[in-house]
């Protein structure tokens, strides 16, 4: 599935330490549209092409731990038809309209959203409405909004280290790591890079989380307490790693005495979501919202636009908006998004384009989320790229739902 950067043009990527598993241009685009038996997909290849697009949508029958699935909202908001939608057979650029973009960058689910109006949908690859798609890494700014919120409730200080909280992670290097810097990807611990290579740190995790199969876990808790570290210092660069976002996850059960699929009811609730969502589990019984959240695009669009409209929480906002704090935007992963949108910064496990006041999420494979503060409106793109992030992919995405902003604002 991952392949070498081989001749990128774009800036070389540093998301982790095996950067070229991980990044750079497409595969054949044959290999997608291969035929192959869904009821004898091998795991060892569940997340490559041509079987990712119909995994993607069906992570419960693969993901090695199981799920638990979230309700949709008790009161599901109305969604209406816009009487003029917007026109995806314009230009886009170059000639070519945004329904080939879309077609071009394997979306099989795509939807623009204001006031609970669809401005324009599109489906693909076997996806429909009511369906859910994994997000991957996009599931990170769950994350970010449940501690937001719990930040505004009082009941986690930013500026508290994880042990406070679990004092199982005292000596730990993540340990020691303030909440702040664990929701910035800057709480010292390197980078997960290579996954599928047997015995790398990446892959070793995967095991823990579900999206590997051969070898025997260690435990998801003790795989955070075992985090190396990258030898930077705390707060001082963005390193990406789900285990930042895991442990989140278990300070959150524990500081609101609520699971994880019972804090994400609760955004399902306040966002009005229409279908039942569900969210991975790991070795150890516990929940990964690192990468395992699964959700329909119209619930994915809802959950952007509530972030759109300034419904997530005040801590939420300012940390995700933090660009004096941010470590993101000097790197080279910052230097390749920005070509798309101007400068990009992360915080509270998000991304921000400041220029556009965009609020962005950010997953393997293309799932990308848009929600516009200026105007209320939410863009997502929920793809099947050949590798975690297709380069040429990733920007073409990234310019298509800003401009569709822009021209809708």
């Amino acid at each position: 599935m991952k392949k070498s950067l081989c001749a990128l043009t774009l800036v070389t990527l540093s998301f982790g330490s095996f950067a070229d598993s991980a990044f750079g241009p497409s595969e054949d685009v044959q290999k997608f549209y291969q035929a192959f038996d869904v009821k004898n997909i091998p795991l060892s290849k569940m997340q490559s092409w041509p079987y990712y697009k119909y995994v993607s949508m069906n992570m419960q029958d693969f993901v090695a731990h199981g799920m638990v699935n979230i309700p949709a909202a008790v009161n599901p908001a109305k969604i209406n038809s816009a009487d003029i939608a917007f026109d995806l057979n314009q230009e886009f650029k170059g000639g070519q309209s945004f329904i080939e973009n879309l077609i071009a960058t394997q979306t099989k689910g795509f939807v623009v959203m204001k006031n609970n109006t669809l401005l324009a949908e599109f489906y693909d690859n076997g996806y429909n409405r009511g369906m859910t798609n994994n997000l991957q890494s996009a599931s990170k700014t769950y994350a970010g909004v449940i501690i937001g919120r719990l930040v505004d409730k009082g009941l986690i200080d930013l500026e508290q280290t994880a042990a406070h909280y679990m004092p199982e992670l005292k000596g730990s290097v993540i340990g020691a790591a303030t909440i702040r810097e664990i929701s910035n990807m800057a709480s010292g611990i390197e980078s997960l890079g290579d996954y599928h290579t047997q015995g790398s740190n990446g892959y070793e995790w995967e095991l823990e989380i579900g999206l590997q199969t051969n070898g025997t876990p260690k435990g998801h808790l003790k795989a955070i307490q075992q985090a190396k570290s990258s030898g930077a210092l705390r707060g001082e660069k963005w390193e990406y790693s789900d285990q930042n976002t895991d442990t989140l996850g278990l300070i959150a059960e524990i500081v609101s005495g609520k699971s994880l699929p019972e804090l994400l009811g609760e955004i399902a609730n306040d966002a009005g979501y229409q279908n039942t969502s569900a969210i991975a589990k790991t070795s150890d019984g516990s929940m990964s919202p690192a990468f395992g959240i699964d959700v329909s695009a119209i619930d994915y669009a809802l959950f952007h636009q509530y972030i759109a409209e300034g419904k997530a929480g005040k801590s939420f906002y300012e940390t995700a908006m933090d660009t004096q704090r941010d470590n993101l935007a000097s790197s080279s992963t910052g230097e390749f998004l920005g070509q798309a949108s101007g400068k990009v910064s992360y915080g509270m496990q998000t991304y921000y384009i400041a220029e556009e006041n965009i609020l962005m999420s950010l997953g393997s494979f293309g799932q990308m989320g848009f929600s516009d503060l200026t105007s209320g409106i939410s863009v997502i793109n929920q793809q099947d790229w050949s590798i975690n992030i297709d380069s040429d992919k990733a920007l073409d995405t990234i310019e298509r739902s800003i401009k569709i902003i822009k021209a809708l604002r």
